[in-house]
């Protein structure tokens, strides 16, 4: 009926099996080209423009100026639009003149003139939202481009047949205009524009060429061509690299990621409601309220899905639309065999063969897209998770810094967050390995029958010894990592008190401990190399005891069961894919084991008490800028008071020298004063910023200019005043390197 109902609306007939494909020569008929090749275009602009969108109402940059290619993308696009009034008003005379008209000579140029005018209104507003590049025009243009060929083939061979000209002649002149001008407006669109004038992301010195890239160069990643060709000249050095691409900053990924981590933690406080109770004596109904919050432990696993799902649910989709793609090459192939067994006509068969060309090409940017888009999530989650437990390690109480080690603190932001990137790009082969495997035993069911039963037997018995191991490995994992954080609080206790350890002759004792502990981990170590060598021989060995079995099956079942060349090579493409799902497993279930323990230490770290930020207050209208007023101090809620009855103002302006012996307060007044100790009475207020600079320096593994500018841009003359500031001028003539010198000590893991 909807076949009909085509036909009427065209005029003409909508599908004919005949004339596309059997035949020696295919084509496809006026009304499908008219209406689905033009069509599909347009509804893929129209559905993905509420995307488009939200990319420009959320641009940081704006206003980009105008140029000669948003300028030439207009006027062609507007051309096109002229062409299709033109085509309206040429049925519209047609019609007045009593010739046969029919409804998608109408509809179909409307709806591109429609679709015309949103692209102008996109180019506009992406002009002035500072959007270079727009991925959704250019595969507007890029589908329209390539489903006009069909008709740009018709209509020439059309007026080539129809000697000395076609008739009616104006459509065929309009889409010859309206073709190459197609052609030209996609052509433009490989192009990225200007950079805009504004931006709200500060200027950097070597800027990423991602960020000006346009989206063809962006699909097939060629903006990096510059670095490897660089890179294949001459060694690499610092000074090449770009800086990073502002969305993965720690300045952007941060707040984003605080925002539903605070979330978490206000959910995981919860007031129990009151409850009612009914006495069956009296008849009399109670309400008893809860006093006290019952806190539960939060997680910073929702906080990681909310902030970053997003970008990964997009290359999810990537995924999905790869594996897809997987199965479509088997049957492919299967039509190909056919050809080459039979007699169809030859086009068909350069048809199967570019078919089977394009879904390969397809299937590798499909995937190259979807590793990019995970090992950016990848990177973005291990940076959020590093600045949390950072600046966590800042707020920690007193009482909660005395059970978490500076080994334990150091493995978090180092081991545990590096599982996040490491899972990361094969996380969605949790729910793509089991579509795979369910696709291909579907595939092979419709191959080989009821034999590919016996084949799912074998992977079903693997699954016991799997999880067997996944809990061995769990388990090493806990010990491995106790093991770590013992020896890297030791190690930093070595490097600490070097000086002593030396003056005492200690080192061999120390040494003992260390290899002690070493030992220790590389008994873990081997343990868990030996159930990954037995888990990879397991899973290497499924794909090909999966196919031998099936086809034993198969052939010995029925001896009307030929394993002939279709039968043999499809399914051994569909066994070949099942290869990689199999084998992928392991590696996935591993990762998510380490990934569970690095969660739950997570988690057990980011719930400790912090200090109360409301210890010191910052009123502005106090006219002395330190104050306290009888206060009590201690060190910790269980502690006693190391400071009773504090009382002291600051005058403006003064300079102060708190003098004491050795263990009398002085440090501990000073860490009252910045909130670090629990406030037991009093009041403590402060006014204005605060420079702190402590008995122990904090220096950085790099140059002494570096420590010095500290991430800053180099200001030369702000530079020297600092140097002659702080006196340092004679130090840095005495070292063979001056300022270029490297200091610090290198993190031991």
């Amino acid at each position: 009926m909807a076949e009909e109902g085509m036909d009427s609306f065209c005029g003409s007939v909508f599908w004919d099996t005949n004339l596309t494909w059997n035949t020696t020569d295919p084509d496809l008929t006026p009304c499908f080209q008219k209406t689905v090749l033009v069509w599909i275009p347009c509804s893929f602009l129209w559905l993905f423009s509420s995307l488009e969108t939200y990319y420009i109402l959320h641009s940081k940059t704006k206003n980009v100026p105008w140029n000669w290619l948003n300028i030439s993308k207009i006027i062609l696009t507007a051309l096109l639009i002229v062409l299709s009034i033109a085509d309206v008003g040429f049925v519209a005379s047609r019609r007045s003149n009593e010739f046969e008209t029919f409804s998608v000579d109408y509809y179909t140029p409307i709806i591109r003139m429609v679709t015309f005018a949103l692209t102008i209104a996109l180019i506009v507003y992406n002009k002035e939202r500072g959007l270079r590049t727009s991925g959704l025009l250019f595969l507007f243009w890029f589908f329209l481009t390539i489903f006009g060929i069909p008709q740009f083939r018709f209509e020439i061979r059309r007026a080539l047949r129809d000697e000395p000209r076609p008739e009616p002649f104006f459509p065929f002149v309009s889409y010859m205009i309206y073709y190459p001008v197609t052609v030209a407006i996609f052509i433009l669109n490989c192009f990225a524009d200007a950079p805009p004038k504004y931006s709200e992301y500060p200027p950097v010195e070597n800027p990423c060429p991602e960020q000006g890239a346009s989206f063809l160069s962006k699909l097939f990643f060629s903006w990096f061509d510059a670095l490897a060709w660089k890179g294949f000249r001459k060694p690499l050095e610092t000074s090449d690299l770009w800086n990073m691409n502002p969305e993965d900053t720690s300045s952007e990924i941060v707040p984003m990621f605080d925002k539903y981590w605070e979330k978490s933690k206000r959910k995981s406080e919860k007031v129990p409601s009151p409850k009612a109770t009914f006495r069956k004596t009296s008849g009399r109904i109670d309400f008893v309220s809860g006093k006290q919050k019952t806190k539960q432990q939060a997680s910073v696993l929702p906080a990681i899905c909310k902030a970053f799902g997003p970008t990964f649910l997009f290359g999810s989709a990537l995924k999905l639309f790869n594996d897809i793609l997987t199965f479509v090459s088997p049957q492919i192939l299967r039509l190909l065999i056919s050809f080459v067994e039979g007699d169809e006509p030859v086009w068909k068969g350069y048809l199967y063969a570019v078919l089977m060309l394009l879904t390969a090409a397809l299937q590798t940017l499909f995937l190259a897209q979807y590793f990019n888009r995970m090992f950016i999530v990848g990177l973005r989650i291990r940076t959020a998770l590093i600045s949390a437990i950072y600046r966590k390690a800042l707020k920690m109480s007193n009482s909660a810094r005395k059970e978490s080690t500076v080994g334990e603190i150091v493995n978090l932001m180092s081991v545990d967050a590096q599982r996040f990137m490491d899972l990361t790009g094969y996380l969605s082969m949790i729910w793509s390995a089991p579509l795979q495997i369910a696709l291909a035993l579907y595939f092979l069911w419709d191959i080989l029958g009821p034999s590919v039963l016996a084949g799912l037997a074998v992977m079903i018995v693997l699954i016991p010894v799997n999880g067997f191991i996944a809990n061995k490995a769990k388990t090493l994992q806990i010990r491995q990592m106790k093991n770590k954080d013992e020896r890297v609080k030791l190690m930093n206790e070595i490097l600490s008190g070097m000086k002593v350890l030396k003056l005492y002759a200690w080192e061999p004792s120390f040494e003992q401990q260390v290899i002690k502990i070493r030992n220790k981990e590389v008994k873990v170590l081997k343990q868990a190399a030996y159930l990954n060598a037995g888990t990879s021989f397991i899973w290497s060995c499924a794909p090909f005891l999966v196919s031998l079995v099936t086809f034993a099956t198969f052939v010995l079942s029925d001896t009307n069961n030929v394993l002939d060349a279709k039968t043999a090579f499809v399914s051994l493409s569909l066994f070949n894919i099942l290869r990689f799902p199999l084998s992928m497993l392991p590696m996935l279930i591993s990762n998510m084991v380490q990934a569970s323990v690095s969660i739950k230490r997570m988690n057990n770290f980011m719930n400790t008490e912090e200090l109360d930020p409301n210890s010191v207050t910052h009123e502005p209208s106090e006219k002395h800028p330190i104050v306290v007023e009888n206060g009590t101090f201690s060190w910790g809620s269980d502690d006693p008071p190391v400071l009773k009855n504090i009382n002291l103002k600051l005058p403006q302006g003064s300079l102060v020298a708190v003098v004491g012996t050795v263990g009398s307060g002085k440090s501990s007044l000073i860490s009252a004063l910045l909130g670090e100790l629990d406030k037991l009475t009093g009041r403590v207020n402060t006014k204005g910023s605060i420079a702190y600079v402590p008995q122990q320096a904090w220096i950085q593994n790099c140059t002494l200019r570096d420590n010095i500018i500290f991430g800053k841009s180099m200001d030369h003359s702000t530079y020297l005043r600092v140097i002659e500031a702080c006196a340092l001028k004679p130090d840095l003539e005495m070292l063979p390197a001056g300022d270029q010198t490297e200091i610090g000590e290198k993190a031991i893991m």
